[in-house]
């Protein structure tokens, strides 16, 4: 995904959401895909895990534009 692509899909997303991305390991990877998600603080404070987790029952939740790379499938 180019700059101008991510620009043009983020003008379509909700403007005051926190935007996320895949974390944990090394190297870098290109976006995929940019969608909407929910989600938590994470109760896991350890350093591996990351900030926010998906929250799929919704209860406690706050709107993140997921920048989604595909970073832990096995078939990149």
């Amino acid at each position: 995904m180019t700059v101008k692509e991510l620009i043009n899909v983020l003008e379509t997303m909700p403007q005051g959401a926190l935007v996320v991305t895949e974390g944990y390991e090394d190297g870098y990877d290109v976006v995929k895909d940019v969608s909407v998600i929910c989600v938590s603080e994470n109760p896991q404070k350890d350093w591996w895990n990351g900030k926010y987790i998906e929250e799929l029952q919704k209860v406690e939740f706050m709107q993140a534009v997921l920048l989604y790379s595909g970073t832990k499938e096995e078939n990149k």
